[in-house]
């Protein structure tokens, strides 16, 4: 910036400049901070919605960036989400319903990818999609198998989810692109902070069936299979056992309505209580 007509004691044109500069700066930074803001308050809302739903259980995709979460994730639900070999290809969180093999359905949420230092800057500006961690399940963890720094970004992605407060949530680590290793280099993969780990190919879908198995097992732990005849004085209860369990047989029968369903233990304590 020019100091033309700036002397001794005065500013020159260069330093007004700046100072209009930073001003409409500030004032884009305060408008982009509130909207950020909204968005947050319209997420909880959301999450809300879900709880007072009973929606299904929600897992987290996370993973440093180019691991393949996205390609996964369109494996698995067709979300057509971007996968591409960029950084921060995902910037806005997706979400999708996946039917598992035991008959239930999990919700399936991509995040953006992390990286080493993420500047503080950057994690507020990607807080919407970083919270979805926080409120997630379960996580899964996606990890480029055929990267050589493989175990260094695992480093980084456990030290995000610490700073982020999901440190003790329950973890399945997928490796991932296990088709471009050689044959034996898989059977070494493990991680030791999972809960589970899997070997797949999100490109190929090697390795999916057993994870899906996983989450199979994943979503009926703790829960209890309810089969009863219900009496039609007591027919309220079918709502609740929509609501918090999972129904898979309903029959209309003389003596009452035949149930077949998976239901938490709590719930299936009161049913015992009421029957």
């Amino acid at each position: 910036m020019s100091r033309l007509g700036g002397g001794i004691g005065t500013r020159g044109p260069g330093e007004k400049k700046l100072e209009m500069d930073r001003r409409l700066i500030g004032k884009r930074i305060s408008v982009l901070k509130e909207e950020l803001s909204e968005v947050v308050r319209h997420r909880e809302l959301i999450r809300s919605g879900r709880k007072k739903g009973k929606t299904p259980p929600v897992a987290a995709i996370v993973g440093y960036t180019n691991a393949g979460k996205s390609t996964l994730l369109n494996y698995l639900t067709d979300a057509g989400v971007l996968a591409e070999d960029e950084l921060f290809a995902t910037l806005d969180p997706t979400t999708r319903a996946v039917l598992l093999p035991c008959g239930s359905e999990i919700l399936l949420t991509d995040t953006v990818g992390f990286i080493r230092k993420l500047p503080h800057h950057l994690i507020e500006a990607f807080r919407s999609t970083l919270e979805e961690v926080v409120y997630a399940d379960l996580i899964i963890h996606v990890a480029d198998a055929s990267n050589p720094r493989m175990d260094t970004q695992m480093a980084v992605v456990y030290d995000t989810l610490n700073d982020l407060g999901a440190g003790v949530k329950p973890v399945y680590t997928l490796f991932n692109k296990i088709d471009l290793l050689k044959e034996r280099e898989g059977h070494h993969l493990w991680d030791s902070r999972a809960e589970k780990t899997y070997c797949i190919s999100a490109k190929t879908g090697e390795g999916i069936e057993a994870f899906a198995e996983g989450l199979s097992e994943f979503i009926l732990l703790g829960q209890i299979l309810y089969e009863e005849t219900i009496p039609y004085t007591k027919a309220s209860l079918i709502s609740r056992i929509r609501s918090e369990g999972q129904l898979m047989t309903e029959e209309y029968r003389e003596d009452g309505i035949y149930v077949k369903a998976l239901v938490p233990s709590p719930l299936y304590g009161k049913l015992l209580s009421e029957i």
